[in-house]
């Protein structure tokens, strides 16, 4: 079995990581009675015949596509540590979601995902399961709702019922109505035209180098480069068109241009504004300005292949896919760490999936050309 266990003590306390309430027994008791409610949830969809075992949120994509990352020529000394060497390029997938664990029409709000996995990245990773990639989680809203075990596991149990009322009133209720509720609220307002067309964070932090005279810790956003995007009038008309989908729009993009995004750090300046443990707290830009490390180019493609959408669900992602240079940090990654590991050997389990790394060379072009004939 894939070891989840780190080298590294539990906490990086140098970067202002603290346990659960101070209690380390405390945090790993919460995290493990969520990750089992989460497991009881999944099961129970499998048993109900309500199609293959999927993940708990971000449940069904919009689109995989592969893609370059491309490290600055330009980086500043400082920020050579890890994955960061001037000039590399690394082989990507990419895979962009809805957040929802149910299928909800394409057309409504929904918090989205863009999950990235580079590839050939050498060095012992955080965990070994995968032993040449490293992941980047990046979401359509810069901060989480809640960062206390309790009520999020609330929160959990009744979004996973999968009910509209459920999801959209009973589970808010489980939270502090003036400070998480409207967070939560807000993190899943995002009508989406096209996936490619958003910007994205990684709502959490992560210590950026090893060394304890050089590391500190960032947060991650990727911010697209918008150049032919159509005006608000277009982009709503197509959302409430016949059979919209965002992978539809997405190809149909991707079917003459390349994309691009600017991928960038924040940096953390001190726990009042730019907090560790503290995810419901924004970042904001005035505070740490954002600075460019890399971009991400994806070319022009085809993505409709059902074969790659096969292949693009049993991909497992995790923050802790990780050299320790880019080591997740915070309450959030903690639960990550275990919550996804899990999550990924159950549902591969009950699909009767292998669990495969990839390799950034997989190609189903031919298999989408044969389909046409």
């Amino acid at each position: 079995m894939p070891n989840t266990k780190t080298t590294e003590p539990d906490l990086d306390v140098a970067l202002g990581e603290s346990y659960y309430e101070g209690s380390r027994a405390l945090e790993k008791q919460y995290t493990d009675e969520l990750v089992e409610s989460i497991k009881r949830a999944i099961a129970g969809h499998f048993e109900e015949g309500r199609g293959p075992a999927r993940r708990d949120a971000h449940a069904f994509d919009n689109g995989c596509v592969h893609a370059i990352f491309q490290v600055d020529e330009n980086l500043r000394e400082e920020l050579c540590q890890g994955v960061f060497v001037r000039g590399r390029q690394y082989k990507a997938w990419i895979r962009f979601s809805n957040g929802n664990s149910e299928p909800r029409p394409a057309w409504m709000f929904d918090a989205r995902g863009m999950a990235i996995k580079l590839t050939g990245v050498p060095g012992a990773k955080l965990m070994d399961d995968e032993k040449h990639t490293q992941d980047f989680i990046l979401i359509s809203h810069p901060r989480f709702f809640v960062d206390d075990l309790k009520r999020y596991r609330k929160v959990l149990e009744w979004f996973l019922r999968g009910g509209w009322i459920d999801q959209y009133l009973v589970s808010l209720l489980q939270l502090r109505w003036l400070s998480e509720a409207p967070k939560a609220f807000l993190a899943n307002l995002n009508f989406m035209y096209n996936p490619l067309y958003q910007q994205y964070w990684s709502m959490t932090p992560y210590r950026f180098g090893v060394d304890a005279e050089k590391k500190f810790a960032v947060k991650y956003t990727a911010k697209p480069r918008l150049h032919n995007k159509p005006n608000i009038f277009s982009r709503q008309l197509a959302r409430f068109g016949w059979k919209f989908s965002l992978k539809e729009e997405m190809n149909k993009t991707l079917a003459g241009n390349e994309v691009w995004f600017d991928f960038y750090i924040q940096r953390y300046v001190d726990e009042s504004s730019t907090p560790i443990e503290n995810s419901k707290k924004l970042w904001r830009e005035a505070d740490s300005k954002p600075e460019r490390v890399g971009t991400i180019m994806i070319p022009i493609q085809d993505c409709m292949s059902p074969e790659q959408a096969v292949f693009c669900e049993n991909l497992s992602f995790s923050p802790w896919h990780s050299l320790p240079e880019h080591r997740p940090l915070g309450l959030v990654n903690r639960v990550r760490k275990i919550a996804y590991h899990e999550i990924s050997k159950l549902r591969h389990k009950l699909n009767d999936a292998p669990r495969r790394e990839p390799n950034g060379n997989e190609s189903f072009d031919e298999d989408r050309r044969r389909a046409r004939e």
